[in-house]
């Protein structure tokens, strides 16, 4: 089942890049990461966080790095190999400031991690923060706030924390790394098992809606 706005995406993603596109083959492991199921009009699958080690060892940071998803529907294999090809990704100035203000809280917890996904998809058009019912309490409300806080917020944030790699595939999903800047490096999300969450009907508030930039 494919979503051809994922065409649209990668062009994006090549028209940031920078330098040569480099091929690598990666190893996605949902278990290291944050996951939970949901729900959305056209959509019933998975929001995960992705632990991803690179077999094709090229260096820090691109050996072992967090990814999220580019795309709602399309799949990754969790067993085995696939080929990426790395590149720049081009961002819009909303989703940068999603990572700049929320990239390292969302590798705090699952709740955070899952809110996160839902709020960078909703900034890419992918799909509605609103719209989405998830087997984890409290994943809603937190895509919203961060929305809100793209949208309207004013506390200050440090401005250009992250640069993001998109890691193209021909058939599976792409993935998005964030690297970041000025030396430091980008914590490692703490180790979640959710075993026995089930779907749950959640309640999300209604928000005043944006016009957002496509990343």
């Amino acid at each position: 089942m494919k979503f051809r706005p994922r065409m649209l995406l990668a062009a994006l993603a090549l028209a940031g890049m920078a330098g040569a596109a480099q091929a690598d083959v990666l190893m996605v492991d949902v278990n290291n990461g944050y996951t939970t199921l949901a729900e959305a009009p056209g959509y019933q699958g998975e929001v995960a966080q992705w632990s991803v080690t690179n077999t094709t060892p090229v260096g820090a940071p691109y050996d072992s790095f967090v990814a999220y998803c580019l795309q709602m529907m399309e799949s990754v294999d969790q067993v085995g190999t696939q080929n990426y090809t790395r590149v720049s990704f081009n961002a819009s100035a909303d989703v940068q400031e999603l990572y700049d203000r929320f990239y390292s809280q969302s590798l705090t917890s699952a709740v955070n991690a899952v809110g996160f996904q839902l709020a960078l998809w909703d900034l890419l058009g992918q799909g509605d923060a609103t719209g989405f019912v998830t087997g984890l309490a409290g994943a809603g409300a937190a895509a919203l706030m961060m929305l809100d806080e793209v949208a309207n917020g004013t506390d200050p944030y440090e401005e250009g924390q992250y640069e993001l790699i998109s890691w193209i595939s021909e058939d599976k999903q792409d993935l998005l790394q964030a690297v970041r800047t000025g030396g430091g490096e980008v914590p490692e999300p703490n180790a979640l098992v959710l075993g026995g969450v089930g779907l749950v009907a959640l309640g999300w508030a209604s928000r005043r809606r944006k016009t957002i930039d496509r990343g």
